[in-house]
């Protein structure tokens, strides 16, 4: 009796062991898309819809995007006078051309405030977010990313369409919702790394001080 006991033991632990390791092993399909990005550049079609079911839609804003992980990115909107935003892995650029102004902080302040941070770095997505099942709409899988602490947006919602990021919504609030839609996605290409480091245009005025880079 003692022995059947002892294998029963036994064997459920090893079960259980098992499961822990599948469970270790398993990787979320945003997890996957992201363990596997090396870069990403991609132009962008950005709309705000505000108040809720009215459906209230602002001109698209279009631009382009390009990404090398980990911690660089380079947002630019098309317009001449749109704002080009640059994460150089240290220091968070704002070039406001509009205003001939540049705004610079530490990446580390803002770190938790950029929507893509989730995609820029290596740490796993669920340690700031939980994972949310959004379900397939149009022919992508939709996934929920819900902020662990507190920022300014309530949450995000990811598409993938065949493996890819095709599109981001990002929720400052039920009334309004940013959404963009990613075109010419191209993955795991060499890109300018150059193209990543900021330098205030002439005539434009620092607001700020950049940290060295590493």
């Amino acid at each position: 009796m003692r022995s059947k006991k002892w294998k029963g033991w036994v064997l459920g632990l090893s079960m259980a062991s098992s499961m822990l390791l599948s469970g270790a092993l398993w990787a979320h399909p945003l997890q996957d898309f992201v363990n596997q990005l090396k870069t990403f550049e991609a132009d962008f079609s950005q709309v705000l819809q505000e108040d809720g079911l009215m459906e209230f839609v602002q001109k698209a804003d279009k631009g382009h995007f390009q990404l090398s992980r980990p911690s660089r990115l380079v947002w630019e909107y098309a317009q001449k006078d749109g704002q080009k935003i640059v994460l150089d892995g240290v220091n968070l650029w704002v070039w406001d051309k509009d205003l001939k102004q540049v705004t610079v902080r530490p990446v580390a302040e803002v770190q938790g405030d950029i929507p893509l941070s989730w995609l820029l770095y290596d740490e796993p997505i669920e340690d700031k977010f939980t994972i949310i099942f959004a379900g397939n709409r149009a022919g992508m899988q939709w996934y929920n990313l819900a902020p662990k602490e507190a920022t300014y947006f309530q949450s995000i919602e990811i598409a993938l369409k065949d493996g890819l990021m095709s599109e981001a919504w990002l929720y400052e609030g039920s009334d309004k919702i940013t959404k963009i839609r990613f075109s010419n996605i191209q993955i795991n290409q060499t890109l300018n790394e150059a193209q990543f480091q900021f330098l205030v245009p002439p005539g434009n005025d620092l607001v700020g001080t950049p940290l060295p880079l590493q």
